[in-house]
């Protein structure tokens, strides 16, 4: 973001074989031990954001999930709306923030974190994480999975650049694992639980609710029962 506010060009790519403070959704911490992993940085401006901000974190969850599997041969999903999981447990974290002047978007930065050649991780994270490495029992060359996941990124910018179109969302939800579960969100600071039954155009989750009727997610926490060792509670 610091280079981005000096004028850094959309499409600027930022890495680190380590983050000492690396931080996810709400500020969860993200553990990204030094030369284990993928954790890198997007700087994208106007000029190339699809005209749904909002779907970019999509967009990003597709290429990496598609990147992972075409050159390590895991077997990958994305839970709604980005998290990349092998099983239940989570294998790539997104997160997408945005500069907006005057109501307009200045530009965002996509941060992508991806657990590569992980052995290990600490207790409380062992229900919950997982890496390429120990999913196969093979170590992966980072630099040829970074190349494949950038490739299918800038692919997939341009193709949506008007919108979701109908083939990204046909493939999206072939690869979402939220659909078809129970899931558990809050809507007006209110716990709700229903199931998750179709992608919006727009990208949002729609959840059938136990009476029948249907909710549109926007954003925020849905948690599938089973997944990152957690209950139905948001």
């Amino acid at each position: 973001k610091k280079q981005a506010l000096k004028g850094a060009p959309s499409g600027s790519l930022f890495l680190a074989e380590q983050q000492t403070c690396g931080k996810g959704r709400l500020g969860r911490s993200w553990v990204s031990p030094p030369g284990t992993g993928m954790w890198f940085s997007v700087l994208l401006r106007p000029e190339v954001l699809p005209r749904n901000i909002a779907a970019t974190t999509l967009l990003a969850g597709t290429a990496v999930c598609g990147a992972v599997r075409e050159v390590t041969g895991c077997d990958v999903k994305i839970k709604w709306p980005k998290d990349i999981v092998a099983g239940t447990r989570k294998i790539s974290g997104i997160l997408t923030e945005m500069n907006v002047t005057k109501g307009c978007a200045e530009f965002a930065v996509v941060g992508i974190g991806v657990n590569v050649n992980s052995t290990a991780f600490p207790e409380e994270l062992r229900d919950k994480a997982t890496s390429i490495f120990l999913e196969t029992g093979r170590p992966v060359r980072r630099i040829a999975l970074l190349q494949e996941i950038l490739r299918r990124l800038e692919l997939l910018l341009k193709e949506n650049a008007c919108g979701l179109g109908a083939s990204f969302l046909e493939q999206y939800k072939a690869d979402c694992v939220s659909l078809g579960r129970q899931v558990g969100f809050r809507h007006g600071g209110v716990l709700m639980t229903g199931t998750a039954v179709d992608i919006s155009p727009e990208g949002e989750l729609i959840v059938r609710l136990p009476d029948g009727s249907l909710q549109t997610v926007l954003s925020g926490e849905v948690n599938i029962q089973g997944f990152y060792g957690s209950s139905m509670t948001p």
